[in-house]
């Protein structure tokens, strides 16, 4: 029908292009975040592409929803505007009609965004996980840049290090000195080589010194003692790049087969997303009807704020089945019912009943 195939066009344009516009604020808000963060030295400079790449599919997932209700708000908006929803009703459309159009797009989108959250979202939840594991076991993450003298720590305890060069792997530092000063005791320490690695047993970043001598003052005696060492580890604290195999990165099948709470949580939050563009969706229609002289972006404004509560009391209800304060059922799907009855009086409000 050749309305059914305008209002797709109208739907489908509207959503793309405020996709792209939310997509490029959010990836452009993490790019100057990791480029700070690689300016600082605390960021692998040649890694910022792999997490910009990976943070940004992240972000996409979660914006189709928003994205989608925005979108059909602008197109019913400029529809109602431009009085073509006034020459559609009269013409005999109904609310069934109109959604119709709607979801032969919406269901599609709904299928894909299925398949990015099932199967993709735990991809790079993983590949992101082997990233941060490799931006831990550099030596920028222990904030120790090649040629650079780096001093932290307080008055009392402090450190002093310098990797003089570092292998073209980028792993190993190369002629690495560190002087540690605690009170009145002091220790000089000269290697060969120096590598970061993750202990697997404990999940600590554990930094090894190959083949070095270790100088310790004896304020006592006036004198130094000398060890010569094949290797010495010390442990360094992980920053915020912490590297683990969390919920997040688990299948749908895996969480499905555990019964903990968080489990629960997480997979209620995966279905969430993917039921939250039909019901947007759902509520965008009605939600949208705008009155003679009403202005056009103004029910624009309440579905963004609609959208932000909606956001925030699932974010909540799934803290509180992670922490046991809430029954797994009826869970998220609580929340989803209350934009249901929501979308439902607008249509009894505006239309009279759903038809």
């Amino acid at each position: 029908m050749i309305i059914n195939r305008y209002l797709f066009k109208e739907i489908a344009l509207s959503f793309a292009a405020t996709l792209l516009v939310l997509t490029l604020i959010i990836v452009g808000n993490t790019f100057v975040r990791l480029l700070a963060d690689a300016s600082t030295g605390n960021l692998p400079a040649d890694l910022v592409g792999n997490l910009l790449w990976f943070s940004s599919l992240k972000q996409l997932i979660r914006l189709i929803p928003v994205a989608l209700l925005i979108g059909m708000m602008l197109a019913f908006s400029r529809l109602y505007r431009d009085s073509e929803m006034a020459a559609l009703r009269a013409a005999g459309f109904a609310p069934r009609h109109f959604y119709r159009a709607i979801f032969s797009f919406v269901l599609p989108l709904t299928l894909l965004l299925a398949v990015l959250v099932i199967v993709v979202s735990p991809w790079l939840e993983t590949n992101n996980a082997e990233l941060r594991r490799e931006i831990n076991e550099r030596p920028e993450a222990a904030g120790i840049p090649p040629g650079e003298f780096v001093s932290s720590g307080t008055a009392e305890r402090n450190y002093t290090a310098l990797a003089e060069s570092i292998d073209p792997s980028r792993t190993v530092m190369e002629r690495f000195f560190i002087r540690v000063k605690d009170g009145d005791n002091e220790v000089l320490i000269w290697a060969k080589a120096a590598v970061l690695f993750i202990d697997s047993g404990s999940g600590e970043r554990v930094l090894q010194i190959s083949e070095g001598y270790r100088y310790e003052a004896d304020p006592a005696h006036g004198g130094m003692t000398v060890i010569r060492f094949g290797e010495h580890s010390i442990r360094i604290p992980l920053k915020d790049y912490t590297a683990s195999h969390s919920l997040a990165a688990m299948s749908f099948l895996e969480l499905w087969q555990k019964t903990d709470n968080a489990a629960r949580a997480e997979m209620q939050w995966r279905i969430a997303v993917i039921v939250s563009a039909p019901l947007l969706a759902f509520l965008a229609f009605p939600l949208s009807y705008t009155a003679p002289r009403q202005g056009r972006y103004g029910k624009v404004g309440i579905a963004i704020l609609i959208y932000a509560v909606y956001a925030s009391i699932l974010a909540t209800v799934r803290g509180m089945i992670e922490r046991g304060d809430f029954p797994a059922l009826p869970g998220l799907w609580s929340v989803h019912l209350l934009i249901l009855g929501l979308a439902f009086w607008l249509l009894r409000k505006y239309y009279g009943k759903p038809s």
